[in-house]
């Protein structure tokens, strides 16, 4: 009994020994952030992924009691500020907003980083479907109709898409692929130029976000033919899919994440994943993110690198199939 006792006696101090510990290991650590936050775009202001970075910092700034900074840092669709990120301290002070470009860059440019090596990603917030339009005064009534066209001339048909490399040019070529069609591509310097050529008739096709779309098409400027992706797009309701066509086709539109250096601690990594979440569901977030056309599509840490590992191969392969190149 008294050999009990003892024992009982010692598993209680151990217990309070081990308490004791972790309350002064809890307080030797430095409180995160202790610093603004700065969130790294790599684009300039006014564009998609700005816009919806935009969004997402009031809500972080309030759950973590300090400023979230924007900081544009614009240059090789997106590699400058990436690379600025991946060689950041791993403190959770400085992280990185970006859509899905930094996925594709890694089948086009040599980096100085490694994309599923470098980072902690946080979670992706939202996405944007792509989607194939046509000028208003195209002859195709459906998806049917432009591969009939398409195999009777190869080669003949062509679509504008905002630059080589982009959502656009991934889209059109894994579109070529699984409809086993020849298209010719034809990159243009932004939404403008490419709109201003398929208006004019002198290219049939733009392979576009809805993102980028919507505008036109809400002008009567373009018409949808199919949308990426397994779901309808709710702003061209009517639009079929590619899957609900039969073809299997993954969607090239464009993602949205946070991601951290890699080596964050975990604990940090996933306090912020839960702010983050948190965020997307906010009514005034989601209402935000449907005037530019975009959803809230929440992936976890895990979930979200484990997309990111996926993407980096699959991306790869279809540049190297359809010899694609960088701007």
């Amino acid at each position: 009994m008294e050999h009990q006792v003892a024992m009982d006696r010692r598993g209680v101090l151990g217990l309070l020994g081990a308490a004791s510990l972790a309350g002064f290991e809890a307080r030797a650590q430095p409180a995160w952030p202790d610093r603004p936050v700065r969130l790294l775009v790599g684009f300039p202001p006014g564009g998609p992924t700005d816009f919806v970075a935009r969004l997402i910092a009031p809500g972080l700034a309030a759950a973590w009691g300090q400023p979230v900074l924007i900081e544009n840092r614009g240059g090789a669709n997106g590699t400058l500020a990436t690379d600025a990120v991946a060689k950041s301290a791993p403190d959770g002070h400085t992280l990185l907003f970006s859509g899905n470009n930094i996925v594709m860059n890694t089948a086009l440019y040599r980096l100085p980083y490694d994309m599923t090596r470098d980072f902690a990603p946080i979670g992706m917030v939202a996405f944007s479907s792509n989607v194939l339009w046509m000028g208003p005064n195209q002859p195709f009534r459906d998806l049917n109709d432009l591969i009939a066209a398409a195999r009777a001339r190869p080669g003949a048909i062509a679509y504008a898409s905002t630059g080589n490399g982009g959502n656009g040019h991934f889209g059109g070529e894994t579109l070529k692929r699984a409809l086993g069609i020849d298209l010719t591509h034809v990159p243009y310097r932004g939404t403008a130029p490419a709109l201003q050529d398929v208006l004019a008739g002198r290219v049939t096709l733009f392979m576009q976000t809805i993102v980028g779309g919507i505008g036109p098409y809400r002008n009567g400027q373009i018409k949808p033919l199919v949308a990426f992706g397994r779901n309808r797009v709710a702003e061209i309701p009517d639009t079929p899919t590619l899957a609900e066509l039969g073809h299997d086709v993954p969607d090239s539109g464009t993602w949205y994440g946070v991601l951290a250096a890699a080596g964050t601690p975990a604990p940090l990594v996933a306090r912020m994943a839960r702010d983050l979440e948190a965020v997307t569901r906010e009514t005034a977030f989601r209402e935000r993110l449907a005037t530019q056309a975009t959803v809230p599509d929440w992936l976890g840490p895990e979930d979200f690198a484990t997309r990111i590992r996926q993407e980096v191969p699959a991306w790869a392969a279809v540049a190297r199939a359809a010899n694609m190149t960088a701007d």
